[in-house]
Parts: structure tokens; sequence; C-alpha cells
């Protein structure tokens, strides 16, 4: 499919058409409100929230976006990949079965395990079947990995692998699913990697000198209501624009953050911005289950500091996409490059009119923290 690309996002199909189809179809996923909670807060940054009552894992999905209409299609497209990891996971193939008889092509030790782990290759385990989003050839990967599902049922199991919903993502079509997913991965790995970086050796860039106008225009309002915001460059393995963005105020001293990584600095910053108000809202409104201590005003941090312009004059140019599937083949080959195993894709889609994928990446680590060991916040349906 041809890609589109407007105010800060690259879609296969403009919003409109996009809410239009979610909101038709998102009672069957459970979906039985969606508000906009953006009067909330004083930043004045479009978030809204829907809310899922039956869900066996989060009620309430929050997204943030440029405009009161990708807020909207944010949330309800979480919400939606949501209900497809809890009830649309497909049925294990493999039953109670070691990843050594599977012939697979990365070690199953490779994957996020829980803090002490007992996971092994001869451990018996459920498996559902995954493509290798390069080749498409076809693999397995443990349902564990893609099942989200926090209800109790009495069973004792012993610490094996940490399910997130990293790379659980959702799209207007299969490639875009994946696109998103791949992106989502590179950010959790690139900020994960943050907390062994010297403060000296970090790049802060300047809000005054950032250009964009989709950007400026959502650090004006974060600057008119008062709230500090800190925008750090993450160096990473790939050399893609990827950065964090800390908001604090006095009115409401808890630490907000959000991070973004894309082929494009514009759209990675704007989703660092934007996940970082549809946080700071998320614990205004007790969307987070475990809501975060007060903390002392943010000091000035060491690093060094950069500009808008210089930082975006060392980003390679990527090439252009003139389709998604373009776009998907470059990222998942540049993550293999990287993790050394090919990134792995559970499709989850039970709607012609949109794809919900779960992409599995062997090798690249824990990517459940975020800069300066805060707890990186859930991911959410890119606007």
């Amino acid at each position: 499919m041809v890609d589109i690309r407007f105010d800060g996002t690259h879609r296969v199909r403009h919003p409109e058409e996009t809410w239009t189809i979610l909101d038709r179809l998102r009672t069957s996923f459970g979906v039985t409100r969606i508000a906009d909670v953006t009067g909330l807060d004083t930043l004045g940054i479009p978030v809204a929230l829907a809310v899922r009552p039956a869900a066996r894992t989060r009620t309430v999905a929050p997204g943030g976006g440029t405009s009161p209409l990708l807020a909207r299609v944010a949330a309800a497209m979480a919400a939606v990949e949501r209900w497809h990891a809890e009830y649309a996971c497909p049925a294990a193939g493999p039953q109670h079965a070691p990843a050594a008889g599977l012939q697979l092509p990365y070690d199953v030790r490779e994957l996020p395990q829980q803090p002490g782990g007992l996971l092994g290759r001869h451990t018996p385990l459920d498996w559902v079947p995954a493509d290798d989003a390069v080749t498409g050839a076809a693999s397995w990967v443990p349902r564990d990995c893609v099942a989200l599902d926090d209800e109790a049922d009495g069973t004792w199991r012993p610490p094996m692998l940490r399910t997130t919903a990293a790379g659980l993502a959702g799209g207007n079509s299969y490639d875009e699913a994946v696109s998103h997913a791949l992106y989502e991965l590179i950010e959790r790995r690139s900020t994960a990697a943050l907390d062994a970086v010297p403060a000296q050796e970090r790049a802060y860039v300047d809000p005054a000198s950032v250009g964009d106008p989709v950007c400026a225009a959502l650090l004006e309002r974060i600057e008119e209501s008062g709230t500090r915001v800190r925008i750090e460059y993450v160096h990473n393995d790939w050399d893609l624009p990827c950065f964090t963005a800390h908001l604090w105020s006095w009115e409401f001293p808890v630490p907000a953050y959000g991070s973004g990584a894309h082929s494009s600095p514009t759209v990675a910053l704007q989703r660092a911005l934007t996940e970082a108000a549809r946080d700071r809202l998320a614990e205004l409104t007790g969307a987070h289950e475990e809501l975060r201590p007060d903390s002392a005003a943010p000091g000035e941090p060491a690093g060094r500091r950069v500009t808008w312009t210089e930082l975006c004059c060392v980003f390679p140019r990527p090439p252009g996409f003139a389709e998604d599937t373009q776009e998907r083949l470059w990222l998942a080959r540049r993550i293999a490059g990287v993790a050394g195993r090919p990134p792995l894709v559970v499709d989850l889609s039970t709607r012609p009119e949109f794809s919900v994928v779960k992409v599995v990446a062997p090798g690249l680590g824990d990517l459940t923290r975020g800069p300066d060991g805060i707890r990186a916040p859930e991911p959410e349906a890119a606007p």
C-alpha cells in the first residue's frame, strides 16, 4: 500500500478514515467509551482514554496526539491491540514442547525472562506460529510472549518468560502494523540502555531550537502551562532519531515520561512529547495502576546541549519508502543486523479493515526500563 505522510505521522490511510472504521467496530472489541480528557490537565495536548470494562489486563487505554482526532485514534487502537493479545492469541500448536526439538532460528534463552528465570532449551512450553519479518519463513514463538492475561487462576508457575505489550501494534495494513512494532522495539531497546550512559555523555536538545511547526506548537503549549520539559537524544545502534521527553511542574510534581523513535526526527520527537503528555494525564486520572511518588524539581542535566538543526544533520538519510512494505523490510533487516536474529511476527488480526501484530525480537534484551530507572509506560498506538 502507498505510504501517506502528513502532520508528523506516516500512514497508508488518512486518520479520518481510520477513525470511522475504529468507531464502527470498537464495541466488537469491548470498547464502551472513548473520553476526551485533555481538559483535565493544563498542557492542552490532546489525550483520550478508551474504556474496556471486560479487559483481562488494563481496562483503560490512553492515547495522545497532536489533534483530538489523532488522540482518539491512538486510544482506540491501543485498546483494540490489547483485546487481540487477550482474546485473539492463536491456539497453541506444539504444546508442552521444549525449544530444543523445534529447530528454531534463535535460542529461546535470548527472550526476555523474569528475574530468577528458570527457562532453558528443554523447558516444556506452548508455541504459536510466527513469520520471519525479513524472509517470511515460518517459525514458532512461546505463547507466553504473546498472550496478555492478568487474571489469576490459582496456578503456581515458576518464573520464566517476561510478558509485556512491547512489540504489540496495530495499523491500517499488515506492513504498517509491523513497522510500528519494530520502531517501538528500537525505542524500547534504546531507552532501556540509557541507565548505563554516563551523565556527561548524554545529549539534550534545546527546546527553543526546534523548528518543526508540529513539535514547536506542542512545546509552546507546554511552556505556556508552566511545565518544564527536558528533551534527550538517545544514541542507539541504528543511528535512528530517538528521543525521550520528561515533563515536570510545581502544580503536579510527578515526573511524566515519553519516548519515540522513527526514521523521521520530527515524528520521533512528536511521539515522545505526546506520550509524555499522555503519561502525565494517566497519572492525573488514575489510569496508571501504580502512582509514582512526587519528586523534587529537576536540576540542570550534566550532559551537552545541542540544537535541533545540528542534531538533525547527523542522522543518515533513510531510503524513500514508496510503500509500507519497503519500510517494514528496511526496519526488520536493521533489527536483525543488531540482534543477530530476525524479528518474528505473530499475526493477531481478526478483521480485514486493519491489522494487529505482536513482534518478538530475540536478542534485544529487557525492554521494560526507561531512562534513569523509570519503568517505561506501556506502548500506545502511534498517532
